[in-house]
């Protein structure tokens, strides 16, 4: 089915392009600066240096837009899929390219490109089942070069935006351990509200992969949420500014400016009282020693170690949070479950005094991952994996001490 969704595209407003609001931001800088107000001065700065933002953010929309294309048998379809099929190969290294050729080619299989001045830097592949009322994503990538940029937000939710007079309600995707941050910054979560009649036996399992959902509003215009909170911070600041006088600036003390006497300076600082300080409370500066002893603060550094290497070795993924809650039938038979987050947060709340109590804690969680799972599982040989990558550490920190 041929798509007749047009091209989504934002320009930046006429008149606000650089050259012109660049100029007029100069001239309302020179009035200011040669106001004798000086209060005048501090309270438009701020707004001279929104007005800024908004020109470099607008700069930056216009040279971004967002094009719909799928195998239509035209040939500038198959160019941009060719150059969807590139990235995709490039950012995700551990996806065969047969597969990726196969589904970005596939006819049921829809995409969403990502381009900046006019060139494709980024995009989703997804495949929409409109009777079910979901689709599920492929892939997602953006080239190398723009990242870090909030490009991938802005590609999900033009998206989710683009998806909506299909009657797609969900989003369904396996993200693998690396994808899982950027996904929930997006407003995937782990845990599938959809009914599984709905998608199970649809899409495909993946192992190693997690199963996040995300659930689209109407209710929300997903491209401009930006501009919403933004409103929301205003009006928030102005109720806020009913009940507080946070916002308001007052002149310096001349005693610092001339180094004079500076007893009972706390007094002359205008602002102070009308925050609530009162006259005669006593201020004191004493630094506390810290009660731990060396020798707990050295064994507390040497843990820290152990556990950044357990959490960076290959085979601590199924550990490294701690299991669902949906999980129900884990809970019933662990009944103390614990992971390396945990760990890592009694370590940082000094809970390991001994060496003894945080290699129980480790012990803990194999022997729960042991019990729970078959010998033949992944889980099961992961942990006997990291147990002995543990014992290792462990024999080289105490040789250390």
């Amino acid at each position: 089915m041929r798509s007749n969704r047009p091209e989504v595209e934002v320009k930046t407003v006429p008149g606000n392009n650089e050259k012109d609001l660049g100029g007029r931001l100069r001239a309302e800088s020179f009035e200011m600066e040669n106001s004798s107000d000086s209060k005048q001065y501090e309270a438009e700065a701020g707004r001279l240096e929104e007005k800024k933002s908004t020109m470099r953010r607008s700069k930056q929309i216009g040279a971004i837009s967002f094009k719909p294309v799928h195998n239509d048998g035209k040939r500038e379809s198959l160019i941009d899929l060719i150059n969807l099929k590139n990235i995709f190969a490039v950012q995700l290294p551990k996806m065969p390219r047969a597969y990726i050729v196969r589904l970005v080619l596939d006819r049921k299989h829809r995409s969403l490109a990502l381009c900046k001045n006019g060139r494709i830097i980024g995009g989703i592949c997804f495949r929409p089942f409109k009777t079910q009322g979901f689709a599920e994503i492929v892939f997602c990538a953006v080239t190398s070069t723009e990242q870090v940029r909030g490009y991938g937000t802005r590609l999900m939710n033009s998206m989710k935006e683009h998806v909506k007079p299909m009657g797609i309600e969900y989003f369904l995707t396996y993200a693998d351990n690396f994808a899982i941050g950027y996904f929930q910054k997006q407003g995937f979560t782990k845990s599938v509200s959809m009914p599984p009649e709905r998608w199970s036996g649809y899409i495909k399992d993946y192992d190693g992969g997690t199963l996040m959902e995300c659930k689209i509003s109407n209710l929300v215009d997903y491209t401009k949420m930006w501009d919403t909170l933004q409103l929301q911070k205003e009006a928030v600041l102005r109720k806020v500014s009913t009940i507080s006088n946070s916002h308001i600036l007052y002149d310096g003390l001349e005693a610092l400016k001339t180094k004079q006497n500076q007893k009972n300076v706390l007094e002359k600082i205008k602002g102070v009282r009308e925050a609530g300080w009162k006259s005669g409370v006593k201020i004191h500066s004493v630094m506390r020693e810290d009660p731990r002893s060396e020798p707990i603060r050295r064994l507390q550094a040497e843990f820290g170690i152990i556990l950044k290497n357990l959490i960076k070795h290959d085979s601590s993924w199924p550990f490294r949070e701690a299991v669902s809650d949906t999980c129900t039938h884990y809970h019933e038979v662990i009944k103390d479950p614990i992971d390396l987050q945990k760990m890592e947060r009694k370590l940082n709340d000094f809970e390991y005094s001994t060496k003894s109590s945080f290699v129980e804690d480790f012990h803990l969680m194999i022997n729960n991952c042991r019990r729970f799972n078959p010998p033949s599982t992944q889980y099961y040989k992961c942990a006997n994996v990291l147990e002995e990558e543990f014992t290792k550490q462990l024999n080289a920190s105490l040789e250390r001490l």
